[in-house]
């Protein structure tokens, strides 16, 4: 095969990619934008309330002295930080935080397929007079 050949099949692949980077970059944005406007605020889930001061304060289902006391019990400290990473990282997938992983997702997707298609086009010689 020679280099002609070479560079006409590697800028047919080339275009693809760019259109798919774009496409991409597209959609996700656009969607993220999509899912950032329609998502509700977090969810009241306050498993108990807390009064300092005369003002209430809410008490998340894992933020409990006893559930705190329990996971320590069980699992030791350890336990608690899994536990308060395994919450966190299940809030990533619910409301507007997931229209941030979204876009974060499609411009580092988009990111890569350009990257790729440009990094296809091999270094011409410049002089092909031989």
């Amino acid at each position: 095969m020679n280099q002609q050949d070479m560079h006409h099949k590697f800028a047919s692949l080339q275009l693809p990619l760019y259109l798919i980077a774009a496409a991409v970059l597209l959609v996700g944005l656009l969607s993220a934008g999509l899912i950032y406007r329609t998502a509700a605020e977090q969810e009241n889930r306050a498993a108990s309330y807390q009064i300092i001061d005369g003002h209430a304060y809410e008490v998340a289902p894992g933020d409990s002295k006893a559930y705190l006391r329990d996971m320590e019990l069980y699992g030791g400290t350890s336990g608690i930080l899994i536990a308060n990473f395994n919450r966190w990282l299940g809030s990533l997938w619910h409301g507007k935080r997931l229209a941030y992983v979204l876009a974060i997702f499609s411009v580092v997707i988009a990111y890569i397929c350009f990257s790729v298609a440009r990094g296809l086009m091999p270094d011409q010689p410049e002089n092909q007079n031989k």
